[in-house]
């Protein structure tokens, strides 16, 4: 006999977690070879379309669980960040530049938190403003001393202004331009990181293939030069540079500083995250404006309202709101970090789905910033989407180009400020088009998002 006890016992109690939807597997290895034959992204992008904001693959033994919603990614990175941590999902990034902020977990990652924070706030970074923008003025110098006739591989530009920057701002010199070897080596390195996720075949680092032995040389090459500069900053005195404000770093709790071996890793983690991403973003933000002249004709009317034909600097930030938009925009629709993954560590239920333990977590920032729930024109590239008022409306974490929580990105403000500063001296003297104006752009996931093959451009002085 129902009680009313029992019956209100019922009303109350959540129903049992589900099973979360998915597409249908294949024997053994599941969805593992459609996802690869498909291209990942695309694949997962389909899935969402097909089965809704949470979905489930077989993925030969590991079961992953894909979350989009706001709510989900909050749960995850913030509510109960503690259940879902960085393990077998970022070894093979681990392995190659190391155990940082961006792969550490538990002790050393609050230990290398406390650490570096205190380098990374907006009074932090403000003083490698002038280094963004003399580099960005030496790139214009490039482009007018070669002429405006023949078309700029746009990509390219982006990937070496930013080189500049952050090896200026971290060691106080320019390696792309007096260390080549070393340049060459960072970008195999990150070539090496971004693609690794995506082959097939994961060889183990002793197996003598092409690639590992590639590794193994850039990997020396990189070291060389790392370790040697540290050793000579020891003996010689430190400067002004990120490498001598973390080798000065303590931790505010024991006074430790950076062992050299975490200094190493430290450096290549900045050169992933704030090299690359950053380029990606600008290059995407250039093919986007080509695309919008309204956009395009309204940043315009801003740049040359507060700058009047200067350079942009650190005081002029403030004011370039509607330059700052197009960035947002560009990250919201083309967030270098589109995938982040997690370890599940015990049982939960995201979104009236049960998690088990082992189970990787996707989250996907590029189908959250296009989820028609919260966003008026999800596919439309729109800047006004970041005007005050919409960005209040919206739900916090409808927007993570930068992760969220304690372990969201730590160089934001670095980043921001870069690409704030490169657009506005950039836009204000150049007009920049697709050499084929019916180019379609398609987009190429490897650890970055990225233009599909090179990006040609025309240039047009204004």
């Amino acid at each position: 006999m129902l009680t009313k006890e029992v019956y209100r016992m019922t009303q109350t109690l959540s129903p049992a977690p589900r099973t979360a939807p998915g597409p249908r597997g294949k024997f053994l290895v599941g969805n593992l070879f459609d996802s690869r034959q498909s291209g990942l992204l695309d694949y997962h992008v389909k899935a969402w379309h097909a089965h809704g904001d949470v979905v489930r693959f077989q993925m030969g033994p590991i079961t992953l669980i894909q979350v989009v919603r706001p709510e989900h990614i909050q749960q995850v990175l913030v509510g109960n960040a503690k259940n879902y941590v960085k393990g077998l999902s970022h070894e093979n990034l681990r392995r190659t530049i190391g155990d940082g902020i961006l792969t550490a977990e538990g002790e050393a990652w609050q230990r290398q938190r406390r650490l570096m924070a205190p380098t990374y706030t907006p009074k932090g970074v403000a003083q490698f403003a002038d280094i963004m923008g003399d580099a960005t003025r030496k790139l214009l110098a490039g482009w007018e001393a070669r002429g405006t006739t023949q078309p700029v591989m746009i990509n390219q530009e982006m990937m070496q202004v930013t080189m500049s920057v952050i090896s200026r701002s971290m060691f106080g010199l320019d390696i792309g331009e007096h260390f080549k070897e070393t340049g060459d080596g960072l970008r195999y390195l990150l070539q090496h990181v971004s693609e690794r996720g995506l082959s097939s075949v994961d060889w183990p680092a002793w197996v003598p293939t092409e690639s590992n032995r590639r590794l193994k040389n850039a990997v020396r090459v990189v070291d060389d030069f790392l370790y040697g500069v540290i050793r000579e900053r020891r003996r010689n005195g430190l400067g002004e540079d990120l490498l001598s404000l973390l080798m000065t770093a303590k931790d505010a709790e024991t006074g430790a500083e950076m062992s050299e071996r975490q200094l190493r890793d430290e450096v290549l983690i900045t050169f992933f995250a704030g090299h690359e991403t950053t380029a990606q973003t600008l290059t995407w933000t250039w093919a986007m404006l080509a695309q919008q002249p309204e956009v395009e004709r309204k940043l315009w009317d801003e740049i040359d309202r507060v700058l009047a034909g200067r350079s942009p600097t650190l005081d002029d930030v403030g004011a370039l709101t509607y330059t700052r938009q197009v960035i947002d925009e560009t990250l919201r629709l083309y967030s270098p970090v589109a995938v982040m993954a997690r370890d599940t560590v015990a049982a939960d239920e995201i979104g009236g789905y049960s998690v088990a333990p082992g189970n990787l977590i996707l989250l996907l920032p590029f189908m959250t910033h296009r989820h028609p729930e919260f966003w008026e024109q999800p596919d439309v590239f729109n800047p006004d989407h970041f005007m005050p008022e919409r960005v209040k409306d919206r739900p916090r974490y409808a927007y993570v180009p930068f992760g969220a929580g304690a372990r969201s990105c730590l160089g934001v403000h670095f980043a921001l400020l870069e690409a704030v500063l490169i657009l506005a001296e950039t836009a204000q003297r150049y007009r920049i088009r697709l050499a084929d104006p019916n180019q379609e752009l398609e987009f190429d996931w490897a650890g970055t998002l990225r233009p599909k093959g090179d990006l040609p451009m025309l240039l047009t002085r204004r």
